[in-house]
């Protein structure tokens, strides 16, 4: 019977890809997998009855028998490879009792349900793929006994289908997942402090934070419920990593009401809307200047193609330090008798001066 593919990778590792009979190691030779005692002498495809040999001493070998000393040694390695192998195993079996715990709490939780009586009853199914998601959820961090009270939640609600009982229990504790996140995170918040505390310590930063926060939750508290100790905690703890990131408190105070106006207890998103309405702003104001001063220049309002174009530029014209109502109050206090087309010529001068 020929040694499997897999046998034979062992024996090569084992014995370092070295030929055990003259010390020719790969690839100088071609290497084999030898008997130490012949098949025909009665030897057997066991471990500790094969060796790595080159080809020439395989071929030189035959079917004759080899020297005690030679087989006295391979069947030692062979032992020191079974226990290094059972070692192995063991760690590995060692790796796999958590799992198979946790697996096994959840399971008896599940099968204490099901239907019919007696013999006739009938654990509720399992998908295929169950235990690798049970695996997540213990990595994750899911204490073993919250599954008593996942299950029975799952099992009493009798709108819930057999076959998506599973389901909704995986609802149900990737939502205890979260809770247990949202506490963890509270506990490596920053500490928060009064803000009579920050004002006398001298803390810029920890004083606009608490302001913030009081701005935040006051506003917040007008029209939502809350905040909750841990919507206040992600906005303490992002409100600091703002500020590590080069903020400036009074961007953070401003920010403040406007996550509370969108729902928000992170307050990196608070800035970012804060960003956000800055730039429209700018460009919504430019855009609306610079289209008035268009219809005082031409006499009519401008068209959609033209209002396109200044959407997309009215912004740089605006930052280049050249707002349009310089030009509006130009005509109107000083040239109010020049004709259209001539405050139009100042107009474009104007904007092809700044590249616009």
């Amino acid at each position: 019977m020929p040694v499997s593919k897999r046998l034979r990778y062992e024996i090569l590792r084992r014995d370092n890809h070295t030929c055990r009979h003259c010390g020719t190691a790969a690839p100088a030779v071609p290497l084999r997998i030898d008997h130490v005692v012949p098949v025909a002498l009665g030897g057997t495809d066991t471990a500790d009855n094969l060796v790595t040999s080159c080809e020439p001493c395989n071929n030189g070998k035959s079917s004759s028998t080899v020297g005690a000393d030679l087989v006295s040694d391979v069947a030692e390695d062979a032992m020191r490879w079974a226990a290094a192998m059972q070692r192995a195993a063991d760690n590995l079996l060692e790796q796999e009792k958590p799992k198979q715990e946790y697996r096994q709490v959840f399971l008896a939780e599940w099968n204490a349900w099901g239907r019919g009586e007696g013999a006739a009853r009938q654990a509720f199914p399992l998908p295929a793929g169950w235990k690798t998601s049970i695996e997540r959820f213990r990595t994750a961090g899911l204490p073993a006994w919250v599954w008593e009270e996942i299950v029975d939640t799952s099992m009493g609600y009798e709108s819930v289908k057999a076959e998506n009982k599973f389901k909704y229990c995986c609802g149900i504790a990737w939502k205890q997942i979260h809770a247990l996140q949202a506490e963890a995170r509270s506990h490596l918040a920053p500490a928060a402090v009064n803000l009579t505390e920050a004002g006398a310590t001298g803390d810029v930063d920890a004083l606009a934070v608490e302001t913030a926060i009081l701005l935040w939750g006051q506003e917040w508290a007008s029209f939502l419920p809350g905040p909750t100790p841990e919507q206040e905690a992600e906005f303490r703890t992002t409100a600091h990593e703002a500020l590590a990131s080069g903020r400036t408190p009074a961007t953070l105070v401003q920010a403040a009401e406007h996550g509370a106006w969108f729902s928000t207890a992170d307050a990196r998103q608070a800035l970012q809307h804060l960003d956000d309405q800055h730039t429209f702003t700018r460009q919504y104001v430019a855009h609306s200047v610079f289209e008035h001063a268009w219809h005082f220049s031409h006499g009519e309002a401008p068209t959609k193609e033209v209002l396109d174009v200044l959407w997309a530029n009215c912004t740089q014209f605006y930052e280049a330090g050249a707002h349009p109502v310089r030009v509006i109050l130009l005509d109107d206090s000083q040239h109010e008798q020049e004709p259209v087309s001539w405050r139009r010529s100042r107009w474009t001068c104007a904007g092809q001066g700044l590249g616009v």
